[in-house]
């Protein structure tokens, strides 16, 4: 019996305070006394007041004073807010001047809006916005983005709307981290202007959301693989001369940074306005290691040069031969030993230039020992022998000393692209190093 009176007792104060706000909100709604189109002041000439708050959680906070929703709190049983829809009261147009969606978004027409007992009208608004903003890309992927939101009245002038600033800054107490833009800051800032079509001021507040993108997934996918295929082209300059897969591994190397390129284009958000910041280092890395290669082909032009076509310019000589390997550490004998020079080192292109038929020579030769062989029984030499004995001679020394010639010229280009080779390595390093310094050091360091 005790809990039918409690629950007799419940309905009939629940029943009490419904009748309460029931009266309160005929009392306030009454057409008699209160009009929603018009703008609530309490004389013609005196604006209201607006405050605009900015939540970074899809809110955004007004507030104003109506003083035709304000009642004694006393005359309904001591109610002191209540809650009415917007479209039964008088709201601001508040809307977003660079909105991008169609319309200024409806968030309001689904809320309701907290009236206090003397006039305070809070009304929170969902909203999602997607305004215009100018995309600066010109440090991408290290890209700090700039992005207004101007919120102010499309129809009341300063005159008849004043807003203001709930304060400097958004709240960011609810904001949510995103993954890939890190949030520095949306500070607000009030503005007075004078359009060309009123007389009076119209007041806009502008939030500058500042965002930093994070840089860590591109420069462990896009930008350290960029930078190892540059260190790995190294390999062309240290491979020996000799070995043939120089120029596998260049062709290799440029396939593969081509591949990477492609995929930062892909990913790249497209935009006219300059080159972004890791397009142009891949740029300048593609055409680095082209140079690279090209350096590569003259290093092996000079290695396998046939000394047939000419020697070592005097230039070369001093100045690559000469000072340029003093600088990099090479120490090279002024001499060729008579045991290298002995050597068969020609190609077969030297062969021919030196032409000299090996059987003609050993005819001779077999003759003229055997004629030294039978000297003993048969008479004296003749002088058209020993004539042509000497012509042997004097023509085997002179096939030694072109051969000599020749592998000394060979032996000097081999020298020149030995150094060749090593003053391209260390440009090659030096540039590298410095476009990665230049370029992409200081907005990691930044960054991290």
């Amino acid at each position: 019996m005790k809990v039918l009176q409690w629950f007799f007792l419940f309905c009939l104060l629940a029943t009490g305070n419904q009748v309460t706000a029931g009266n309160l909100h005929h009392h306030l709604m009454n057409s008699t006394r209160y009009n929603k189109r018009v703008r609530p002041a309490t004389s013609a000439t005196s604006p209201i007041s607006i405050t605009l708050g900015l939540s970074l959680h899809e809110i955004i906070d007004l507030s104003w004073f109506d003083s035709s929703l304000s009642w004694q709190p006393s005359d309904f049983n001591g109610i002191k807010k209540i809650s009415l829809h917007t479209s039964d009261i008088w709201v601001p147009d508040i809307v977003v001047y660079n909105n991008a969606d169609e319309g200024f978004g409806d968030g309001h027409t689904r809320v309701n809006a907290v009236i206090r007992h003397d006039g305070h009208v809070s009304l929170s608004i969902p909203f999602l916005l997607r305004s215009n903003c100018k995309v600066q890309l010109a440090s991408y992927p290290f890209d700090v983005q700039v992005c207004s939101i101007k919120f102010g009245s499309w129809s009341f002038d300063g005159s008849q709307l004043a807003l203001r600033m709930e304060s400097p800054t958004a709240d960011l107490s609810s904001y949510l981290p995103s993954a890939e833009w890190e949030l520095i800051e949306i500070p607000g800032e009030f503005h007075s202007v004078v359009y060309a079509c009123c007389a009076n001021p119209y007041h806009d507040i502008e939030y500058m959301v500042k965002i930093r993108r994070r840089s860590l997934f591109y420069a462990i996918y896009l930008i350290i693989p960029c930078a190892m295929i540059s260190m790995l082209t190294l390999l062309m300059f240290l491979l020996p001369p000799e070995c043939n897969e120089r120029m596998t591994v260049g062709m290799a190397i440029l396939v593969g940074l081509s591949f990477f390129f492609l995929l930062v284009a892909e990913n790249m958000p497209a935009t006219a306005e300059g080159v972004p910041l890791i397009g142009i280092y891949y740029t300048v890395t593609l055409i680095e290691i082209s140079v690279a290669f090209f350096m590569t082909c003259v290093v092996l032009r000079f290695h396998h040069y046939n000394p047939v076509h000419g020697e070592v310019p005097k230039w070369m000589k001093v100045y690559v031969i000469g000072t340029a390997a003093r600088f990099l550490g090479f120490k090279f004998c002024n001499k060729i030993k008579n045991q290298q020079a002995m050597q068969p080192q020609m190609d077969g292109n030297n062969n021919e230039a030196v032409s000299m038929t090996t059987g003609d020579h050993e005819e001779k030769n077999e003759h003229h020992l055997n004629h030294r062989s039978n000297s003993s029984n048969k008479k004296p030499p003749t002088n058209k022998a020993e004539e042509e004995s000497r012509e042997a001679e004097k023509m085997i020394s002179e096939n030694i000393r072109k051969q000599d010639i020749l592998v000394e010229r060979q032996e000097e280009w081999r020298r020149a692209a030995l150094v060749f080779n090593s003053l391209f390595m260390w440009t090659y390093f030096i540039a590298i190093v410095f476009s990665f310094a230049v370029l992409l050091l200081p907005q990691l360091i930044v960054s991290m």
